[in-house]
């Protein structure tokens, strides 16, 4: 009997350097190309135009004819959103970002590292007429955002340390940590605490509370926050929400598996 498992038997070298041409896109940031795709890919030339060519046909990339570049259309959209449905950290969160948007009445996010920043792969919006504008897809800097300082601060040593190096530490309030030594302080705070506060680091007039979300391992994975406005959230609503938004981070992990360890004797 056959197997898709059988590896190269099957593979299809087209299929193959279509693959490449769309990683080569994921991982960056901006639109490249053909001769960016080309030197990251070392795939011949030719070979690229005819890929971007038939992924430009189907709708999966789109080409702007000014700058002679290509991004991710519409159906890498719909691709993009059929797997994050598969993520399990997304489906199991998902109901209980429902009940923390439902008891606070703010807007709750979950997001997990990529690359340098962090990527919203759900949220729940808050019912008042005062909300935040993200989606799904949108992507915090690391610095200044609770989700991301959390993802940041629960990293590995080295993980982290590769991560402040590339921050470019980009200005957007007031309150911005713009200085690696001082963010460095700020992450063992967050990380002795178990959670994270933003008080206009990322927007002016916005306030936010995240909390880690825990593989069966014990890994950090993910990040939960908690949104709205700052005339909002006072002092007194930050306490509050600080305590809300650990318990659900808290009941997510373990719907994960984690299991924390209890001190000893």
């Amino acid at each position: 009997m056959n197997s898709i498992t059988d590896g190269d038997r099957y593979s299809i070298r087209a299929v193959d350097r279509a693959i490449d041409v769309i990683q080569c896109l994921a991982e960056r940031e901006e639109a490249l190309t053909a001769d960016d795709i080309t030197a990251a890919t070392g795939l011949p030339k030719s070979t690229v135009f005819r890929v971007l060519a038939t992924l430009v046909g189907r709708g999966f990339l789109e080409r702007d004819n000014d700058r002679q570049t290509f991004s991710f259309g519409t159906l890498a959209l719909l691709v993009g959103m059929r797997a994050l449905g598969n993520l399990d950290v997304q489906r199991v969160a998902r109901p209980f970002i429902e009940q923390l948007t439902d008891a606070t009445g703010e807007t709750a996010h979950l997001s997990v590292l990529n690359e340098q920043s962090a990527l919203c792969i759900d949220k729940i919006d808050s019912k008042r007429s005062v909300r935040m504008s993200s989606f799904v897809g949108f992507r915090d800097p690391l610095h200044c955002s609770g989700v991301g300082k959390t993802l940041l601060a629960f990293q590995d040593d080295a993980v982290r340390e590769g991560l402040i190096a590339r921050i470019g530490f980009e200005k957007h309030t007031e309150r911005t940590i713009t200085e690696p030594e001082a963010l460095r302080a700020h992450l063992r705070e967050i990380v002795a605490q178990g959670y994270a506060v933003d008080r206009e680091e990322i927007e002016e007039g916005l306030s936010c509370v995240a909390a880690p979300i825990r593989d069966h391992t014990g890994k950090v994975i993910a990040a939960i926050s908690n949104s709205g406005p700052t005339y909002r959230l006072d002092d007194a609503a930050i306490r509050d929400l600080i305590a809300i938004v650990l318990a659900h981070a808290n009941r997510i992990s373990t719907a994960l598996g984690y299991l924390p360890r209890r001190p000893a004797p």
